[in-house]
């Protein structure tokens, strides 16, 4: 009989502090909910480009590395342009593919290897479509990048 009693206090006890817990999380989440709404109604998210951006995808870069030299890499691309002219862009779009292939056969593969060489490759890129098109190029979109 003792037995029973026992387990019946532990399981109002447990129950009591479930509920207690339960109504915490609630409070707790509508706290935070109430919170993003604050920081979301305060301040608009910027554009990152203007209404006349327009996507232009890059034919796929295939060459070898300089060290060692049997490694290959392809990269598919694409620009982003911003008041280009459309005879414009292909032109510029060839000459930033060949930028392309020059840089690429000045790297190494270890140059290449995770998330740091991928970002310095991106900002390297990014810089030479920058300058190649005087400006015109607002950003190069790396979507893929395989070295084998």
């Amino acid at each position: 009989m003792r037995w029973i009693a026992t387990l019946a206090v532990l399981g109002v006890l447990a129950a009591a502090i479930g509920g207690l817990l339960g109504l915490q999380v609630v409070e707790t989440t509508q706290l935070a909910a109430g919170a993003q709404k604050k920081i979301a109604g305060e301040r608009p998210v910027p554009l990152q480009y203007s209404g006349s951006a327009r996507l232009l995808k890059l034919a796929p870069v295939i060459t070898n590395l300089a060290k060692p030299s049997s490694s290959w890499a392809r990269v598919e691309a694409s620009l982003v342009f911003d008041d280009v002219r459309q005879d414009e862009t292909g032109v510029i779009a060839a000459q930033i593919g060949q930028d392309i292939v020059a840089y690429l056969r000045t790297m190494s593969l270890p140059q290449l290897e995770g998330a740091r060489g991928l970002q310095y490759l991106r900002e390297d890129l990014n810089e030479r479509a920058n300058l190649r098109s005087s400006g015109k190029v607002k950003e190069l979109i790396i979507e893929t990048l395989v070295v084998q």
